[in-house]
């Protein structure tokens, strides 16, 4: 699902300095790329038990995928940039087991229920570009797609706290690049970030900075679900659907906007517990106007545990006793979606991402997420 017109070169317009407008090359023809290419094998079982009371279904499969649509940096003498290419291989294997049964099978009531669990792991096995990986940026954060990993992963910097007294800050002896040649030092009240490439300066300082960069989290999740049940009383029902997702990532891009502290935007109320003097322990940096040290950079502080159980269905439906040579049934229903949501996550919904793309899940952004709904109705069977 990449943009349009990839495989053609096109010009866009641009404005020079509000002063005079022109075209520049966009985009580069490349008259070969074509489809990714998925094979895929699936082998199932579907098992009835005791008169089907009881009913399995299990369902393993393992996909590959070649010609992978990526993105290629352009040479520096035709103006840098990117462009679409295949390149590279990716698969994916999981499975899904459902088990439903006929708990109780009565009169006047009825109970059935079921079960749904599922996982899936996705590794990039091969790519064409020479590092052996390539960057995706995302809503001021990035995403590495790395041969022997999953696609997506979120890619940023890990943050061991906030320093609490300017001699935990100067023991730490970590500076930030302001320019080339002119470095500061984190003080007390900025986040400590972990230095993983230990690359010293003057042979005393660690510099924290890009290479410092690392895996902080992952949208996939361990394993995800579902689980329905349905009662029957006379003529009432009452249907329920409950999905769940466990050991999924989530990047909250919207409450990075709302707690950075760097300028006079609306925050939110945990920038009350911003540090602000000497020895204060707390997991909040110092608001700078600017934010010259990069505290609300992309880190672990902006990914949160996506887990949740969430009633997504509800429906409660009535048949009335009314029968004649017109009419089968008169069924009235009332139904609820999305009711209520257990999960650790700040933002609204743990299951809404920005977009579908493997590269763009599990990222929150702020957009309205799927709300609460609430109907009514009746069906008449002629």
């Amino acid at each position: 699902d990449i943009p349009d017109y990839q495989s053609m070169s096109y010009l866009s317009p641009i404005s020079f300095a509000s002063k005079a407008s022109g075209l520049v090359i966009t985009n580069l023809a490349n008259n070969k790329i074509q489809w990714e290419q998925t094979a895929r094998v699936n082998a199932g079982i579907d098992l009835g038990l005791f008169k089907d009371r009881l009913f399995l279904t299990l369902d393993v499969y393992q996909s590959k995928t070649d010609n992978l649509l990526v993105q290629q940096d352009l040479d520096e003498r035709v103006g840098g940039g990117k462009y679409w290419t295949n390149g590279g291989s990716l698969e994916n294997k999981g499975y899904e087991f459902t088990l439903d049964a006929k708990v109780l099978n009565l009169k006047d009531f009825r109970w059935d229920l079921g079960f749904g669990i599922g996982q899936y792991k996705n590794k990039v096995t091969s790519l064409v570009n020479k590092d052996g990986y390539f960057l995706t940026d995302a809503y001021d954060g990035q995403v590495i797609t790395q041969v022997g990993q999953a696609a997506g992963l979120f890619y940023g910097y890990k943050t061991q706290g906030v320093f609490a007294t300017a001699e935990e800050a100067n023991k730490a002896l970590l500076l930030m690049e302001n320019s080339p040649g002119s470095y500061s030092q984190f003080k007390a009240g900025d986040v400590h970030f972990e230095d993983i490439n230990k690359d010293k300066f003057n042979y005393i300082y660690d510099i924290i900075d890009e290479k410092d960069k690392q895996v902080i989290g992952d949208p996939n999740p361990d394993f995800y679900g579902s689980i329905n049940s349905s009662w029957m009383y006379k003529r009432f029902k009452l249907d329920a659907l409950f999905t769940y997702s466990y050991g999924n990532d989530v990047y909250n891009y919207y409450r990075r906007m709302l707690e950075s502290g760097k300028d006079f935007n609306n925050q939110t109320r945990a920038m009350n517990n911003r540090w602000l003097a000497e020895g204060q322990q707390t997991d909040q940096p110092r608001a700078t106007w600017g934010d010259p040290m990069g505290n609300s950079r992309f880190s672990d502080r902006w990914i949160e545990d996506g887990s949740y159980f969430k009633l997504k269905n509800l429906a409660l439906s009535y048949e009335l006793p009314l029968k004649n040579d017109f009419i089968r049934g008169i069924n009235i229903w009332l139904a609820g979606s999305n009711l209520f949501t257990i999960s650790n996550y700040l933002g609204v919904d743990p299951e809404f991402s920005v977009e579908n793309g493997v590269l763009y899940q599990g990222i929150d952004a702020g957009l309205l997420p799927i709300s609460r709904s609430y109907s009514i109705g009746f069906r008449i069977d002629l």
